[in-house]
C-alpha cells in the first residue's frame, strides 16, 4: 500500500505508479488498479472536508483533483474488459464522494456504474450481483438532493424489474424498497412507494409460480413468498404507516394456502424459514409494550 504523510507528495506518487500501472496491459490491470484506487480514495478521506472546487494548481491534492484522477483510472478497466470490477470501484467512489460532500461528482460515479450495467455486463447472474450493489451503494448515500436521488433510485427500480430470471427480479424489486425509507435520513420516509415495491415483488414472485406450475408441473417452493413476508415484518416495525396488520395477516394467509397446495414443490429449508417468521411473530406479541399491541390482531 503505498503511503506518504505529506498530501501533495502522496498525490505524486500516485500519479506516477498510475503512469507505470496505465502501460500494464490487459492481464495486470485488473490486479493493479484496484490498489491503487484504494490507495488514492485513502488519501480522499485524509483530505476529507477541504473545498473541492479549490483549482488544482493553487493547491495540487484536493479530494475533487484526486476523483478525476480515478475516473480516467477506473475507465481503463472497462475497455480491458473487466466492467464488473470497474463498476465495484466507481461505487465505492461514489459513496467517497458523498462523504466528502461533492454531489455532482457522487452522482458522475453513479452514471459511470449505469452505463456499464447497460452496455457490458450481460451475464444474467452478474447483472444480479451488479444491480445490488448499485441499491446497497444508493442506500448508503445522503449527498444527493431530490431530483438526482429520484433519477437514481428510478433507474435502479427500471433494471431491478428486467432481469432476465423471475426470482432475480422479485428480489431486486424488494431490495429497492429500502431505497424509500432509510433510517439514518429524516427526509427519506416514503411509505407509500416501499408498498409499491413490495407490491411488485408479489406480483413478479406469482409470475415466477405460475412458470414454474407451467413448465415443471409444480410451482416450486414458496421461499420468495416468504422472503417478501420479512421484508414488510421490517417496515411495519419500523413504522411504516402503509404496512399493516391486515397485509402481514393475508401474506401469512396466502404462504399457508400455498404450501397446503398440491401443485407446490414441498421445501424443508421454505417451511423452516416461514415458521421462524411465524415464531418471530409470536414472540413479539407475548412480548407485550408497543410492538406486542401492533402485532395484537395478527393471527398465527
Amino acid at each position: 500500500m503505498l503511503h506518504n504523510d505529506d498530501p501533495e507528495e502522496m498525490l505524486k506518487i500516485i500519479c506516477t505508479v498510475r503512469k507505470h500501472i496505465m502501460t500494464g496491459g490487459p492481464k495486470r490491470l485488473p490486479f493493479t488498479v484496484p490498489s491503487l484506487v484504494f490507495s488514492a480514495l485513502r488519501l480522499v478521506r485524509q483530505l476529507q472536508g477541504q473545498d473541492g472546487d479549490v483549482i488544482g494548481g493553487e493547491v495540487p491534492a484536493t479530494p475533487k483533483k484526486i476523483f478525476q484522477l480515478l475516473n480516467q483510472t477506473i475507465e481503463a478497466l472497462s475497455t480491458v474488459p473487466a466492467p464488473e470490477l470497474a463498476l465495484r470501484l466507481y461505487l465505492q467512489c461514489a459513496e467517497a464522494a458523498s462523504d466528502c460532500d461533492l454531489e455532482p461528482v457522487a452522482y458522475e460515479f453513479f452514471t459511470q456504474a449505469f452505463i456499464l450495467y447497460e452496455e457490458e455486463i450481460a451475464d444474467s447472474k452478474a447483472q444480479f450481483t451488479a444491480i445490488h450493489l448499485i441499491i446497497g451503494t444508493l442506500q448508503r448515500m445522503n449527498v444527493f438532493g431530490i431530483e438526482n436521488r429520484d433519477t437514481l433510485t428510478h433507474k435502479a427500480t427500471g433494471y431491478s424489474a428486467k432481469l432476465l430470471k423471475k426470482p432475480d427480479q422479485c428480489r431486486a424489486v424488494y431490495a429497492c424498497s429500502h431505497l424509500f425509507w432509510v433510517d439514518d435520513q429524516d427526509g427519506i420516509k416514503d411509505g407509500e412507494r416501499v408498498l409499491l415495491c413490495l407490491k411488485r415483488s408479489l406480483r413478479i414472485a406469482n409470475a415466477a409460480q405460475q412458470m414454474a406450475s407451467a413448465t415443471r408441473g409444480s410451482s416450486g417452493p414458496v421461499t420468495l413468498f416468504v422472503e417478501i413476508l420479512n421484508k414488510y415484518i421490517y417496515f411495519f416495525e419500523k413504522g411504516n404507516p402503509q404496512i399493516t396488520s391486515a397485509a402481514i395477516q393475508g401474506l401469512i394467509e396466502l404462504i399457508t394456502t400455498e404450501m397446503q397446495s398440491d401443485s407446490t414443490t414441498p421445501d424443508p429449508a421454505s417451511d423452516a424459514f416461514f415458521a421462524s417468521t411465524l415464531r418471530y411473530i409470536q414472540f413479539q406479541k407475548q412480548k407485550g409494550g408497543v410492538m406486542g399491541e401492533k402485532y395484537e390482531s395478527v393471527k398465527v
